[in-house]
């Protein structure tokens, strides 16, 4: 998993999330390993740590038609924040979990 600052460039698709916000991506899914509420977990493990460090927000954005991962992610505590969208990265369905 890693997390990085949104506020890392300004035409970021969450740049407009409260300052001290965390972006995170991660693989989950060895196919064996998938559906055993591995992927939550670990997500809300990392959560906790980036919310004790005081982090306001944490956003993620999979690609709409990643069930289990957006699953996964509503399982962590995300909702989505809006309709699916086109970024420069791709089509996303941005997601967001406040501390």
């Amino acid at each position: 998993m890693q997390d990085y600052t949104v506020h890392g460039w300004e035409d970021h698709h969450f740049y407009h999330l409260p300052k001290g916000s965390r972006g995170i991506d991660q693989f989950i899914g060895e196919p064996d390993m998938t559906g055993e509420g591995h992927g939550p977990a670990f997500i809300a493990e990392r959560l906790k740590m980036l919310f004790d460090e005081g982090v306001p927000m944490i956003a993620t954005d999979p690609h709409p038609d990643n069930t289990r991962a957006i699953a996964a992610y509503k399982k962590a505590g995300f909702e989505a924040l809006g309709p699916a969208r086109e970024t420069p990265w791709g089509l996303i369905l941005p997601m967001a979990v406040s501390g």
